[in-house]
């Protein structure tokens, strides 16, 4: 491509770029951490994907993202005859647009071997792997100290499988995370294996088409990542760190202080202190400002509260969760703690997330 083609590339893209929209998608910071809000795993011509590297990032400045990889495969070009191909070419071509914009673009690509593929992260000479097998180059990959983790591991199979070939690669330690959630595909039978191997989680597209149509209206996975400074470094530092939380539709997957953070730093209890007679049932208005879902509901309230039903609290929303005063509750004013369940936030295998939340309520005569 000449230098005036790529400049008139890079102009239309600005251009498109300023003509979209940019969803906040707001996520709440935690305490002592900045919340970046990311994609790892994205395709373009340079390897099976179907569109031009700036794209990916206007995408994701679009859909409200911080961070984003390019991981065309290393070792998989069927493009070739129409593009040329260099390893770097897809980082290098994106880079400005992600300067323009203010979206982290991390180097990496992705190798395969047959249906067994890791996403390398922070790649520091993308020719050190030419002609490579799997294996070796991620032994390159731990000598430049890159973030390596598994991809889809239930791609083609009835069931994720944790397959002779990884865990020999795992006890070389050559990778450090793994793809929970690929695309809409959440891996149920991998999901014990996050803390059984102290592996960090990760949920990403692997978009090989436009983001648009096949992630429409919010669908579209996101890792969250926790990081103390927001470049490079702090991100490398929090994924080997393992602060983040898998984001996909309606659910979320994370450590359990990490959900409790980011629920208590997203919901609010607002309006006037409650007020019930003994029998009624007021309804305990909750405040979501971030673009997360959460679905909540009472599991202890003491002895004469009740939680009535499960509450779906969408994203920048407002809901009442409904709360009956029994009728013996005593008269006066009282400080309540509800235990409350978080379905739709998975802390670990069939376990969700579990938290108070303290009420003032007035029982009057």
């Amino acid at each position: 491509m000449t230098r005036l083609l790529r400049n008139l590339v890079a102009l239309l893209a600005a251009a498109l770029a300023v003509a979209q929209v940019r969803d906040p998608l707001p996520v709440p910071d935690l305490p002592g951490y900045q919340t970046l809000k990311c994609d790892f795993h994205m395709h373009t011509v340079f390897s099976d994907g179907q569109v031009w590297p700036p794209v990916r990032v206007m995408e994701a400045w679009r859909d409200g993202l911080d961070c984003i990889a390019i991981s065309d495969h290393i070792d998989y070009q069927p493009h070739k005859e129409d593009v040329r191909i260099e390893p770097a070419r897809s980082y290098a071509l994106a880079r400005a647009q992600a300067e323009q914009l203010g979206i982290l673009l991390v180097p990496a690509f992705e190798i395969a071997r047959g249906d067994i593929h890791f996403n390398v992260l922070f790649v520091t000479d993308f020719n050190a792997y030419r002609g490579l097998d799997q294996q070796a180059a991620l032994r390159v990959a731990r000598q430049q100290n890159a973030f390596v983790f598994w991809n889809h591991p239930g791609w083609r199979r009835p069931k994720a499988e944790w397959l002779p070939v990884v865990d020999e690669y795992y006890r070389e330690k050559l990778f450090q995370g793994m793809e929970l959630v690929n695309g809409t595909t959440f891996y149920p039978e991998a999901f014990p294996w996050i803390e059984e191997k102290k592996l960090t989680i990760v949920a990403n597209t692997d978009v090989h088409g436009l983001t648009a149509w096949e992630y429409p209206n919010r669908t579209r996975p996101v890792t969250l990542v926790f990081v103390s400074r927001r470049d490079l470094d702090g991100l490398k530092e929090a994924l080997l760190a393992r602060r983040t939380v898998g984001w996909q539709g309606d659910n979320l997957w994370g450590a359990e202080a990490h959900l409790t953070a980011l629920f208590q730093a997203a919901v609010k209890s607002e309006g006037p202190e409650l007020r019930a007679r003994p029998g009624a049932t007021v309804p305990l208005r909750l405040r979501n400002d971030s673009a997360l879902p959460f679905r909540v509901e009472v599991r202890d309230s003491g002895s004469w509260l009740r939680g009535v039903r499960t509450v779906e609290l969408r994203g920048q929303s407002v809901a009442g969760l409904p709360l009956t005063v029994a009728k013996e509750a005593p008269a006066g004013n009282h400080n309540v703690d509800l235990q409350l369940e978080v379905t739709n936030c998975h802390t670990a295998p069939g376990k969700h997330l579990v938290l108070r939340l303290p009420v003032r309520i007035t029982v009057t005569r």
